[in-house]
C-alpha cells in the first residue's frame, strides 16, 4: 500500500470520493464478454486521474449453484471464500498457446465482447473450456511453484471441501446435496476422491483456478494501492442453502428456514432470498470462528467492506422453508407472544379458536374478491376443501406456497393462492408453536377486515407494539454479541448497509462500533419523502443510487410528482422539472452529496458518466443492475464503453477532478 495512503476516520484525509461498479460490468478491449480482475488496473487509472481514491465492488465470490443465468447474482454465493471463475483472465497464457487455440480464443472473446450485456452462461462455459486447456498445459508447473504452495496451505481448510463440492455438483447435475450420496463433507473425502486420477484432475482444476484468480486479484489491488486507491469489498449477508459452506458446515446454518426481508419499497410482499439463516448459537460456541476466517480472507484483498444488510446481525427476517414470498416470515431472534399476552389486548385467541387467527381465512366472499365470482367454483373444486361453517381449507397438495409454485396453473391463480395463504393474523413460532408472531402488515389482510372496529384497533396496537419497540433492546444485545467479534477480526474499515425497517438503536450501535452507515437521499429512514442531507453524519457513506435501485436517470422517470417536488423543494430550482435528468441535474445532485459531512461519497459509475453528455448510455433502460422485487433477476449490466477510452479521456477526467476539488472533498493528503 502507498506510504501516505490511509482510509481511517478522522485521518489525514478525512473525506474520500469514489465510484461503485460490479466487476462483471467492466468492459475493456481485451475483455471476454465480462469484466475481469485485471480490468481493475485500467479502472484505477481512470479513478486516479479523476481525483477519486475509492473503488467499490459487489461480492466477487463463486455463485455457481444452478449453472445457468440464475447464478448471475453476486449475492448468492456457493462459497464465501472461493472467487468466481468468470473473472479469470487468460491473457498471460496466450503467448504460450498454439495459433489455433489463440485464434479460437480471440474469436470467441470478440463475439462476446461485442454484446451490450453479459451473456452469463456462454461466457462461463467458454471460460471453463479455456481453463481446462490451461490446466492440461501448465498445471504441473503451477503446482510446483512457491507461490502456489504459499497460497494452498493456509486455505486448505476450505479449498478441498469447495473442490469436492464443485465435483459433486457437476457429477450429480445438481447443487442440492440432499440428492447426493455424500450428503455431508467428511474429513478425508478429498484424499479418497483423489485416488481416482480422473477425479483428482477435476479437483485440482478447481484449485488451480482459485490460485490464478487470487494472484490476479492481488496484483490488481496492489496496483490500486500504488495509486493511493482503496478497494471496497462487499460481504453478502447470506450464502445459498446449496453451497459448499452449508455442505461442509451444516451445523452453522438453519437449513429449514429462509432469510429475506419484510415488505419495503422494493417489494410489497417482502423478499425471500432462499438463503438458510445462521445458527448463531452454534457459531458463538467457538467465538464466531467461521466469520472471523471469512473476514480475514476478505482482508487479503480489501481495505474497506460493506456489510450487506447489517440489520441481519440484529435480527433477520426468517421465512419458513415452504414459503415463496416474504409475508409469512417473522424476525429472528424475536420475543414471540403467548396466548395470554395476545388475549390481554382483548383478542379472543383461544375463545374463537387459534385456527381462526393462524390458518388462512377462506370464505366464499374472500374467494370472490381474489379470483372473481365467476371463478369461485373452479377455485374451490381445484384447490380447496370445505371444512364447515362457511370455511374452506387447502387440499394437501396445495397447502403451502412451494407446492403452489411447482404446480401447473395460470399466474393469476398462483397469485391469488399465494394471497390466500398469507391471509392470516398470527404466525406460530417455528421453535415453539404455542407462541405467536403477528403477521407483518396484518392490517392489509382480508382476514383483518372481518373483525369489528374494536378488535381491529386492538390488533393494530398489538402489531405496532410488536414491530416498533418490543424487541429493540433484545436485538441490540444480540448484535453486540456478534458484531464486535466480526469487526475486530480484521483492520478493514467497516461500513453497514442499514436501509429498510431500521430499529431506533441501530445507528447508536453502529456509532459505538465505528461502523459507517449508508445514506441514500431518496431512501429516507423516517416518514419524509426524502432524506435531508444536511444531517448526514461523518461516520457514513453517502451515495446517489445502489445496485438495488435505478440509477439517477431512470429514477427521474419513475414518479413525476415526486421529481417535481424534489426539483423545487430540494434542489431549489424553479419552474417545471425537465422530463429527462440532464447532465446539469445529475451534477447538482452529485455535488450536494459531495458537500455532505459523510466520510465516504461513492457514486455508481452510471451516475458519474451521466454528468457528461457524450458519455451517457444511449439506452438508459439497460443501466439498472438489479431489481430486488424478483428473487431471480438477470444481473448482466455492462459499461457501454471501453475503460481504455475512459482512462484516456483527459477532458472528462479534468472535469471530474475539478468537480470534486470544488466540493467539500479533496484528494490532497
Amino acid at each position: 500500500m502507498a506510504k501516505n495512503f490511509t482510509i481511517r476516520p478522522h485521518g489525514l484525509k478525512p473525506y474520500h470520493t469514489g465510484l461503485a461498479v460490479p466487476i462483471f460490468s467492466l468492459r475493456t478491449k481485451k475483455s471476454f464478454g465480462v469484466g475481469q480482475f485485471t480490468d481493475l488496473k485500467i479502472l484505477a487509472d481512470f479513478v486516479y486521474k479523476s481525483g477519486m481514491d475509492v473503488i467499490q465492488l459487489l461480492p466477487i465470490n463463486d455463485t455457481t449453484i444452478f449453472t445457468d443465468w440464475k447464478d448471475s447474482s453476486p449475492y448468492r454465493a456457493n462459497s464465501v471464500f472461493a472467487l468466481h471463475p468468470i473473472y479469470l483472465d487468460f491473457s498471460e497464457f496466450l503467448p504460450k498457446l498454439s495459433k489455433t487455440e489463440v485464434k479460437s480464443f480471440l474469436e470467441e472473446a470478440s463475439e462476446l465482447n461485442a454484446l451490450q450485456q453479459v451473456d452469463y452462461e456462454k461466457v462461463l462455459a467458454y471460460k471453463w473450456r479455456f481453463a481446462k486447456v490451461i490446466y492440461n498445459k501448465f498445471s504441473e508447473k503451477i503446482f510446483e511453484s512457491t507461490d502456489f504452495e504459499e497460497f494452498y496451505k493456509p486455505r486448505q481448510i476450505w479449498l478441498e471441501p469447495y473442490a469436492c463440492f464443485c465435483y459433486f455438483r457437476d457429477n450429480y447435475h445438481t447443487s442440492d446435496f440432499e440428492f447426493w450420496k455424500e450428503k455431508r463433507y467428511s474429513k478425508g473425502l478429498y484424499e479418497e476422491l483423489s485416488e481416482n486420477k480422473q477425479i483428482a484432475d477435476i479437483l485440482k482444476l478447481h484449485i488451480m483456478v482459485q490460485f490464478l484468480l487470487h494472484k490476479q486479484l492481488k496484483e490488481a489491488v496492489n496496483y490500486c494501492h500504488d495509486l493511493g486507491i482503496a478497494v471496497k469489498g462487499d460481504i453478502s449477508v447470506g450464502v445459498d442453502r446449496k453451497s459448499a459452506d452449508a455442505w461442509s458446515n451444516p451445523d452453522l446454518f438453519n437449513l429449514d428456514m429462509q432469510a429475506g426481508a419484510p415488505p419495503d419499497v422494493f417489494s410489497a410482499t417482502g423478499q425471500n432470498w432462499e438463503f438458510p439463516t445462521y445458527n448463531w448459537n452454534q457459531m458463538a460456541k467457538d467465538g464466531f470462528a467461521w466469520w472471523q476466517t471469512r473476514m480475514r480472507n476478505m482482508a487479503e484483498y480489501f481495505d474497506i467492506y460493506r456489510l450487506d444488510h447489517i440489520l441481519g446481525f440484529f435480527r433477520i427476517w426468517e421465512n419458513p422453508g415452504n414459503a415463496v414470498r416474504g409475508l409469512l416470515g417473522h424476525f429472528s431472534p424475536a420475543l414471540p407472544m403467548s396466548a395470554e399476552e395476545i388475549e390481554s389486548y382483548g383478542i379472543p385467541l383461544r375463545y374463537w379458536g387459534v385456527d381462526r387467527f393462524t390458518q388462512p381465512f377462506i370464505k366464499d366472499w374472500v374467494i370472490d374478491e381474489l379470483f372473481g365470482r365467476d371463478n369461485r367454483d373452479y377455485i374451490i373444486q381445484s384447490y380447496l376443501i370445505y371444512s364447515g361453517n362457511g370455511n374452506y381449507e387447502f387440499k394437501p397438495e396445495f397447502d403451502n406456497q412451494r407446492k403452489i409454485e411447482k404446480a401447473e396453473m395460470e399466474e393469476w391463480q398462483r397469485e391469488g393462492l399465494y394471497r390466500l395463504h398469507e391471509n392470516v393474523i398470527f404466525i406460530p413460532d417455528h421453535e415453539n408453536p404455542a407462541l405467536y408472531h403477528p403477521r407483518i402488515k396484518l392490517m392489509d389482510t382480508i382476514s383483518y377486515r372481518e373483525f369489528g372496529d374494536a378488535f381491529k384497533q386492538q390488533l393494530e396496537i398489538l402489531h405496532n407494539n410488536y414491530y416498533y419497540g418490543r424487541n429493540y433492546a433484545y436485538w441490540q444485545e444480540k448484535a453486540m454479541e456478534k458484531l464486535p467479534a466480526i469487526k475486530n477480526a480484521s483492520d478493514m474499515l467497516a461500513c453497514g448497509e442499514d436501509l429498510g425497517m431500521v430499529p431506533d438503536n441501530v445507528p447508536d450501535v453502529m456509532w459505538q462500533l465505528q461502523i459507517l452507515r449508508l445514506i441514500i437521499e431518496r431512501m429516507p429512514a423516517g416518514d419524509h419523502y426524502i432524506s435531508d442531507l444536511i444531517w448526514t453524519p461523518y461516520l457514513s457513506v453517502v451515495t446517489t443510487s445502489s445496485h438495488d435501485t435505478t440509477p439517477l436517470r431512470l429514477w427521474w422517470q419513475e414518479d413525476r410528482g415526486l421529481i417535481q417536488r424534489y426539483y423545487n423543494e430540494v434542489m431549489h430550482w424553479n419552474g417545471e422539472a425537465p422530463w429527462e435528468a440532464t447532465p446539469e441535474v445529475i451534477q447538482e445532485i452529485l455535488k450536494r452529496n459531495l458537500d455532505t459531512d459523510a466520510m465516504l461519497a461513492i457514486f455508481p459509475i452510471q451516475d458519474w458518466l451521466d454528468t457528461w453528455d457524450s458519455l451517457r448510455n444511449p439506452d438508459v433502460s439497460v443501466t439498472r443492475i438489479n431489481n430486488p422485487a424478483y428473487t431471480y433477476y438477470y444481473w448482466r449490466y455492462r459499461l457501454h464503453l471501453n475503460l481504455e477510452d475512459l482512462a484516456s479521456n483527459a477532458e472528462f477526467e479534468k472535469f471530474l477532478s475539478d468537480f470534486i476539488q470544488n466540493s467539500k472533498r479533496s484528494t490532497i493528503g
